[in-house]
């Protein structure tokens, strides 16, 4: 299950709903091939990664609605910035993941480099806060009751690397249950994005995705994007997410986090917290 998206007062809880699956459109023999293997390899990505310790860096910034927003599309490379102004504000969380038995676990470490003890992850206050990239996601996009459409768009160089991206859309009777916290409303809402596939690899390198918010739900905007890349493990690679942007909007407000995983580790029962020096926004 996702964890909560919080955004100040508001939480946006997803929700996977089942259905049949749904059959690759307008794909080619070799598309086909290439999406059916990266589709198996992540329904057991979450059962192959070991236990393991990671830093989490989330830089969060929110600002007025009124100073202007990213506007409509994908979540961009160059949204860890908003405008700033008298009522915006910004903040740098550390902490430090555990990830044990296929759950994420936070410990608050400092905030604004300030250390703290004892604050979860779900009571850091203000701005948004979000979970559920180890994994959930793609198992979200590629889990066959969720009945995800997926289309050819194109072949294209990411970071080094060929890439094929495909385009994928969930549809509302499948789709995902939000839920806004203040005022207990919730809507079952379609979503959709894109996949980059490494075809050599067959790894999933990097998933964008947008929800189709309802007309007057509080939550107007819902857009993540997560990278992934090789990280050593004992001795061992595995692909994990090394950044994600998320970027919610409601009324008045736009909250975009940009969030970096770094010096990933075996865990152990003698593993200790690795802080990292955060640099300034």
């Amino acid at each position: 299950m996702l964890k909560p998206i919080m955004a100040a007062a508001l939480a946006l809880v997803v929700l996977a709903l089942r259905g049949n699956a749904v059959e690759p459109a307008k794909l080619s023999a070799e598309q086909t091939k290439v999406l059916e293997s990266a589709r198996a390899s992540a329904l057991l990505y979450r059962a192959q990664l070991p236990d393991f310790i990671c830093t989490q860096v989330t830089h969060r910034n929110t600002a007025p609605k009124s100073l202007g927003t990213m506007g409509a599309g994908m979540v961009t490379r160059n949204a860890g910035a908003i405008p700033a102004g008298p009522d915006s504000s910004s903040d740098v969380i550390e902490e430090q993941l555990t990830y044990t038995g296929r759950e994420e676990n936070y410990e608050v470490i400092s905030v604004d480099g300030r250390r703290v003890k004892g604050m979860t992850h779900m009571q850091i206050q203000g701005g948004a806060i979000s979970g559920g990239e180890f994994g959930s996601v793609l198992a979200q996009v590629f889990e066959p009751s969720s009945r995800t459409t997926f289309t050819w768009d194109r072949a294209a160089n990411l970071r080094g690397r060929h890439i094929y991206i495909f385009g994928f859309r969930v549809p509302r009777e499948a789709g995902t249950t939000v839920a806004d916290a203040r005022t207990k409303n919730r809507a079952v809402v379609s979503f959709s994005g894109q996949i980059s596939i490494d075809p050599e690899t067959l790894q999933v390198i990097e998933i964008t995705s947008k929800h189709d918010m309802p007309s007057g739900f509080p939550i107007q905007v819902f857009e993540r994007r997560v990278e992934y890349a090789p990280q050593q493990i004992a001795g061992k690679t595995y692909s994990l997410p090394a950044q994600s942007v998320i970027h919610i909007e409601d009324g008045a407000h736009v909250y975009v986090n940009k969030i970096d995983f770094k010096n990933y580790h075996r865990f152990t029962s003698e593993s200790t917290i690795r802080s990292v020096e955060v640099a300034p926004n």
